[in-house]
């Protein structure tokens, strides 16, 4: 289950947060810092930044643009995910190998650059195609690129657990999708919201099988249809899940392991939102006044809430995003063999998954593995506690049975997705035996301290010396830096 992050509970709380969290959401783009005239309030704003002539700069994004003085700016540069893929296809060109273009493969797919990937492996396939990593590849392009059957009966039992008669239905190659959304096309991804759904849990199933087979790890596939839920508003999604479990209205979405669903709720809906949505509205009145009487300052002011509406867009994309790829990965995990379905009481090791493959990145699937900057934030607030930041207090699940409210479920979160991005980069190969031990181990005890010796034993039987392997994931943290620290190291 995903644990909702930046609820808007306030105007001047959502102001705030707005800008904080948008800066995290985009990748290799420049930095713009806006000084708000006549305040001392900067925003921090993450693209591609244009300086024009005359003296303004733009800053471009999909839903608009906005323009600002230069005289209130300073900007930072860094390359586009583009130029930094030219350099990476010149760099396999040049090796001209099996190797290096299997290497490009990965690295495209870590950016979720998919078709870009696709392309690496038809040139490793042409370089040589009996290579058995290619061979595998191949193979499993064929079921990537295929539409599972499905029959009419799945449709009819997710209508008999849903209970509601006025959700359509629509597939893609891998999923169905019932939902109560609009079927308006959206001008900007020309496609309705049930469509653009699909699309970004296509573009999931195809990184995360790809991820693993890349790592020499392949996955079973699926061989039916998987079963996705979206809610056009979050009153009705409320309505359904008081009934099924009311533990989960806290929840942006959820992966029910016994019903094989996974549940969403459109995230502009929210009502947690109110408190913004109404600043905005008072802002757009302040500033249609400005525009009408001509007052000094208008320009400012205008630009100022046009950055505001556009900011809210996009940080609502951007937490669609989040959850769906969030919960999409326990779906994806269960159904691969990577975990079993029946046992998702680890909570460490599924929610750190679910966490190292979630993408908080510019309203676009943007790959997996990348260094999350509010996980990594809540866990550098843990990593000072002398119990809660030990290895041992993570792998035996306290850190979950611990947590005593949003805050502290936030930071399980954090120390969860910081352990599994250290084994996922490092010790893939054990990580994947502890979760097939996880799969085999088919006693259903109580979480007690009998079962937790039982996990730590496995763990251990897996990974070895818990001492050695606790300093190597935390100087892995120390030195792990998002792509903005980085960024601003240079």
């Amino acid at each position: 289950m995903s644990v909702m992050m930046g609820k808007w509970r306030g105007g001047v709380l959502a102001f705030a947060c707005v800008f904080s969290l948008a800066l995290c959401r985009w990748v290799h783009a420049d930095i713009l810092s806006y000084t708000i005239p006549g305040t001392q309030a900067t925003l921090e704003l993450s693209g591609r930044v244009t300086v024009n002539p005359g003296g303004t700069v733009s800053f471009r994004h999909p839903r608009g643009t906005l323009h600002f003085n230069i005289r209130d700016c300073q900007i930072q540069r860094s390359k586009t995910t583009k130029e930094l893929y030219s350099a990476e296809r010149l760099k396999a060109s040049k090796m001209d190998s099996v190797e290096g273009y299997l290497a490009l493969a990965s690295w495209c797919v870590d950016k979720g650059m998919i078709e870009a990937a696709d392309q690496a492996l038809s040139d490793a396939w042409k370089k040589t195609p009996d290579h058995p990593d290619v061979k595998l590849m191949v193979q499993l392009a064929k079921y990537r690129k295929a539409t599972v059957s499905g029959s009419g009966q799945i449709e009819k039992d997710m209508q008999d657990f849903l209970k509601q008669p006025s959700m359509k239905s629509v597939r893609s190659r891998h999923y169905i999708l019932m939902h109560d959304c609009s079927d308006e096309v959206d001008p900007l991804y020309g496609m309705s919201v049930a469509e653009h759904r699909l699309d970004l849990l296509e573009k999931v199933y195809d990184s995360f099988f790809m991820k693993y087979a890349l790592l020499g790890h392949p996955l079973p596939v699926p061989k039916e249809p998987m079963r996705v839920v979206l809610f056009s508003d979050h009153s009705n999604y409320l309505n359904f899940v008081r009934i099924l479990d009311p533990a989960l209205k806290m929840a942006a979405g959820f992966y029910s392991p016994k019903e094989n669903i996974a549940i969403f709720y459109l995230q502009k809906s929210d009502e947690s939102r109110d408190g913004l949505n109404e600043l905005i509205s008072a802002l757009v009145e302040v500033r249609e006044t400005a525009r009408r009487e001509r007052t000094a300052g208008a320009g400012d002011v205008i630009r100022m809430v046009k950055t505001l509406e556009l900011l809210v867009d996009i940080e609502g994309e951007n937490q669609e995003i989040e959850v769906v790829t969030h919960e999409a990965t326990h779906q994806l995990a269960a159904n691969s063999g990577l975990m079993d379905r029946e046992k998702f009481h680890i909570r460490w090791a599924h929610e750190g998954l679910a966490s190292y493959f979630e993408a908080p990145k510019d309203a676009t699937w943007s790959g997996i593995g990348a260094v999350n900057e509010t996980r990594l934030e809540y866990y550098r607030i843990l990593a000072l506690h002398p119990e809660y930041s030990k290895l041992q207090f993570v792998v035996t699940d306290r850190i979950f049975d611990y947590a005593g409210n949003q805050f502290t479920a936030v930071a399980a979160y954090g120390q969860a997705w910081a352990l599994t991005h250290f084994l996922m980069n490092n010790r893939t190969d054990q990580l994947i035996k502890f979760y097939r031990e996880m799969a085999t181990d088919k006693e259903d005890t109580e979480r007690d301290d009998q079962w937790r010796n039982k996990l730590l034993a496995t763990f251990v039987e897996c990974f070895g010396d818990m001492e050695a392997l606790e300093l190597e994931w935390q100087r892995y943290m120390r030195n792990l830096r998002t792509d903005r620290e980085m960024m601003m190291q240079e």
